[in-house]
């Protein structure tokens, strides 16, 4: 093999080699540009996950608390009903108490 056509192989491989590292970078790029793209997606979707489990949470808590301050009215309103008959209770017994001593005071009057 000649010198030229020497020279010629080595500039060939040379060539092919530089072909070879740029098209190795632009590939590196890509593979970058989709992970980055793909990290962009998953971190979209748990974003929007996160924010389903919160507002899910959010209306579990809401529906608990109204549950709980339903009951609390409920047993509020059941303890002001007996306490509404006993007074009604010790208000007749007063009123006869007094209708009784009206009457008495009259009829030994």
């Amino acid at each position: 093999m000649s010198s030229i056509e020497l020279m010629k192989v080595i500039s060939e491989t040379e060539e092919q080699a530089d072909k070879i590292r740029k098209d190795g970078v632009q590939s590196a790029k890509q593979v970058v540009n989709d992970a980055n793209r793909k990290a962009s997606f998953i971190i979209s979707d748990a974003e929007e996950q996160a924010d389903a489990e919160y507002r899910s949470a959010i209306r579990k808590a809401e529906k608990e608390a109204e549950e709980m301050y339903n009951g609390i009215l409920d047993k509020t309103s059941e303890k002001c009903k007996v306490i509404l008959a006993e007074a009604d209770e010790k208000i007749a017994a007063g009123a006869k108490v007094v209708l009784e001593r009206i009457v008495k005071s009259n009829v030994n009057s």
